[in-house]
């Protein structure tokens, strides 16, 4: 009896650090949205996890580090994209150039976390009209030197990846960050979800769904 109780005890504890809590009753409409059509992919047979962010958007730096954490606990069948949006705001923009440019020179993972921390702790960039020439003085110090930052900045790789996640954007219908997208088919935040930590659980829910078949 005790053995029994203990492994209720155990299992019960587990339940409750588990990202897909049973007590979530996640409803298609109102804390997640069916994308139709859907989207292709580019995670292949992996599902596909997006956060479409901004670093000129302050709720995107907020979430930074609990996405960061999110991303370190998906299942293994699961794999997270980021997607800088520009809804037509010059600063922004600007920033999804960059990132896109950092992306294209392998300096993006060792830089994400510091641009958000450039813009709203240490104030050394803009995050409402920064330049081309700032951000590649910025990146540098990643072992690119700013001339190459600017050139690979106007580049036809990185122009094409501009406009095509610019449309993947629209065609999610997303319209304000940050806002996640699980597999091309499901669109969520913080808001639908009902707060930023039920992001989490409500991704592992769809991540589980699209597993299973959908």
């Amino acid at each position: 009896m005790i053995k029994s109780l203990i492994a209720l005890t155990v299992g019960l504890g587990l339940l409750s650090v588990s990202p897909a809590r049973a007590e979530d009753n996640w409803e298609a409409g109102k804390n997640y949205f069916v994308i139709e059509p859907a989207q292709a992919t580019t995670t292949g047979d992996k599902i596909e996890v997006v956060e479409v962010f901004s670093y000129a958007c302050p709720h995107c730096n907020e979430v930074a580090p609990m996405v960061e954490d999110i991303i370190k606990r998906l299942p293994a069948n699961a794999e997270f994209v980021k997607i800088p949006a520009q809804f037509g705001f010059e600063a922004w923009k600007t920033y999804a150039r960059g990132f896109y440019t950092a992306q294209a020179l392998g300096i993006l993972d060792k830089s994400h976390a510091d641009v958000f921390r450039a813009i709203y702790i240490d104030h050394k960039l803009d995050g409402r009209s920064p330049t081309l020439a700032s951000l590649a003085d910025f990146y540098s110090k990643y072992g690119v030197s700013a001339a190459d930052f600017t050139a690979t900045s106007s580049s036809f790789a990185v122009e094409a990846r501009l406009k095509r996640n610019d449309a993947l954007i629209k065609a999610y219908g997303v319209d304000s960050t940050p806002v996640f997208v699980v597999n091309g088919k499901y669109r969520l935040s913080g808001a639908t979800a009902g707060g930023y930590e039920k992001i989490e659980p409500l991704l592992h829910y769809l991540i589980a769904k699209e597993s299973s078949g959908g």
